[in-house]
């Protein structure tokens, strides 16, 4: 008999009583469904922890559990049946219940921030990450990751002033020298699509001297400031800074190609890299951010 035979058994069996529970006609009662959707989420069976938590928010419409309901089920519209839309609309309908309560609030318009974003509804996403601003209090953590954000997005819609301004309030109220410095990038990001390339090489010379600065950020700042070398056609430096990126930067692809076109274009290194259609567009705009990344559906 295999060794994995009793393991198979006892799957089966759980995934068999979570079916019959998940299959009554009627709900047995709210901590019943919650009990059944949270054994079926910590076994992977997300469906059937998708009906139970709802069923839940049906029949305890006062339940103290109730944010953890809706949280799973976005995590499961928008993590495992890639549903973005019905994500946004369970978003959308738990952000109004907790409008009263604004610390369980916070992180849910944070997320429609991020949804919004990630469907292109940048105008609407703006909204949420305003409202999120709103709702920070004397929280200058959450104020600094809702005020990045707004600024990548204004930045993208073309709003360079809006961006500088927010991502300066950024760099000033940021408590750690992680928020600071990934505020610090993104305004040199900001600066280098304007060509500003004494602005931008002055930030990311101070981001790679600061030595709290997480890895991540420094790769990207090292990857810029060969872009402002190349602009001023110091060639040698630039191709030196790229190739000590060649084990660091998260594609290394993209360093291979710099190397190669370097002192080709004719157009702002930066710019390129943003072009419409860009499959790098991600590693440029986002890679130092302050966004978190799309999160997966975990046990708990």
């Amino acid at each position: 008999m295999s060794r994995s035979h009793p393991i198979l058994i006892a799957c089966a069996l759980v995934l068999a009583v979570v079916l019959t529970a998940c299959g009554r006609g009627a709900s047995s009662g709210p901590a019943e469904d919650l009990e059944i959707a949270r054994q079926a989420y910590s076994s992977g069976y997300f469906l059937e922890a998708e009906t139970a938590y709802e069923r839940y928010l049906q029949s305890d419409p006062q339940g103290k559990h109730r944010l953890e309901a809706w949280t799973r089920l976005v995590d499961i519209c928008s993590g495992v049946k890639g549903d973005p839309d019905k994500a946004i609309t369970l978003l959308e309908t738990a952000t109004l219940e907790y409008a009263s309560r604004p610390k369980d609030n916070w992180p849910l318009l944070f997320r429609l921030g991020e949804l919004y974003e990630q469907r292109g509804q940048r105008k609407k996403a703006l909204d949420a990450w305003g409202r999120c601003l709103d709702t920070a209090g004397d929280d200058k953590a959450k104020a600094v990751q809702a005020q990045m954000r707004m600024a990548i997005a204004d930045r993208a819609l073309g709003k360079a002033d809006l961006a500088e301004d927010l991502l300066n309030q950024c760099i000033h109220q940021a408590k750690d020298d992680e928020s600071k410095s990934r505020a610090m990038y993104e305004l040199a990001q900001t600066y280098s699509l304007a060509w500003n390339w004494p602005k931008t090489k002055s930030i990311v010379e101070e981001i790679l001297a600061m030595e709290k600065a997480p890895q991540d950020v420094k790769v990207m700042s090292t990857f810029l400031l060969a872009d402002v070398y190349e602009a001023e056609r110091n060639l040698p430096k630039a191709r030196e800074l790229l190739t000590s990126l060649k084990d660091t930067y998260p594609n290394p692809e993209v360093i291979i190609s710099r190397l190669a076109s370097l002192g080709q274009r004719n157009e702002s290194p930066a710019v390129a890299h943003l072009q419409p259609d860009d499959t790098q567009l991600q590693d440029i705009e986002h890679a130092g951010s302050a966004e978190v990344p799309r999160r997966r559906v975990s046990a708990k």
